[in-house]
């Protein structure tokens, strides 16, 4: 019989793209070569109030679900012998080895790491057990970080963007951008060059698997005839652009470095909402309704480039559907 192993990360991120793209559940499962049921399983419980999975914060809901009291934590005996022998100057090593020998028949062995991991951990703060340590680090050195798998593969310079393009003769090209606020929040921002059309979805996290998830779910309900470009900065968010290509048909520009003025509709369109959405707002006390209403707003406000139509007005037009847009 098969193993049964919690899904990784990456399967997570998977699971987040394939979702946005309108993938069944059963595909999904195919694709990953997971039982359907661990697919169904995983999204019914780790998705967002809203319905939508979101790879991060399903990480996050597994994580807090499946978190326990430490070895340490649960066994008083065992925690004031590590404390004893601490305070008379034995490493952790030390301890961890003799245990493990069993020189202590009614105390659990515990690995070196473990005791290590209580030290420092955050409960542990006021009683300062890192004085006993030989080197005495209020702060354990972290270890090597791993490199991050959020390159950016594939990148086309702006410089290669057809004229048609820069000159917003044609509706369907578009610009995105983060909008980060209080506790790093981010708030996606899409912006559509010709009609100044402004789309928006709150994150729960900055990864490319978060970001490129919220793109395809929020360009599935676009109308294929306006997905055609889309312009970005080289923030590493963006690094799964390639699957607006493969799966919304878009073409991807990415603007040189540290030039987001080369991307100047959507900066335009950051400084319009940033008047509800300051930097040091805290974007927990706003529902996502109450984020759309400010979306809706900016896109109701008329604009002397449209010949003061509003930004749905110029979309709906583009279309081939005229509206009269009238305020009470």
């Amino acid at each position: 019989m098969r193993s049964y192993s919690h899904l990784s990360e990456e399967e997570r991120d998977q699971i987040g793209v394939l979702r946005a793209a309108g993938h069944s559940v059963g595909a999904i499962a195919k694709a990953l070569g997971r039982p359907k049921c661990t697919i169904s399983r995983e999204i019914v419980r780790n998705s967002l109030a809203s319905g939508r999975y979101s790879p991060l914060h399903a990480a996050g809901a597994n994580i807090k679900r499946r978190r326990r009291e430490a070895a340490l934590e649960k066994d008083k005996a065992l925690r004031d012998f590590v404390r004893d022998r601490l305070a008379e100057g034995w490493s952790p090593e030390q301890i961890s080895g003799w245990l493990r020998k069993g020189a202590e028949r009614k105390l659990k062995a515990v690995a070196c790491e473990t005791i290590y991991a209580f030290i420092y951990r955050a409960a542990q703060k006021a009683e300062a057990l890192w004085r006993y340590l030989a080197r005495r680090h209020i702060r354990r050195k972290p270890t090597k970080a791993r490199p991050s798998r959020d390159t950016i593969k594939d990148r086309v310079s702006i410089h290669d963007r057809p004229h048609d393009v820069e000159s917003r003769a044609e509706a369907g090209h578009w610009e995105g951008d983060l909008i980060i606020c209080k506790r790093a929040r981010p708030v996606l921002v899409l912006h559509e060059r010709k009609s100044r059309l402004t789309l928006a979805a709150r994150l729960a996290g900055k990864s490319a698997a978060e970001t490129i998830s919220a793109m395809l779910a929020v360009f599935g309900r676009v109308a294929p005839a306006l997905r055609k470009s889309i312009t970005f900065d080289n923030d590493t968010a963006f690094a799964r652009h390639a699957l607006l290509r493969d799966l919304r048909g878009m073409t991807t520009w990415f603007c040189d470095a540290y030039a987001s003025w080369q991307k100047g509709g959507v900066e335009n369109a950051n400084g319009r909402l940033r008047r509800w959405l300051p930097r040091d707002f805290d974007l927990d006390t706003l529902t996502d309704d109450e984020i759309q209403e400010i979306v809706v707003t900016a896109n109701l406000t008329p604009r002397k480039c449209l010949g003061f139509k509003t930004p749905v007005q110029a979309i709906l037009a583009e279309l081939g559907k005229d509206v009269q847009i009238r305020f009470a």
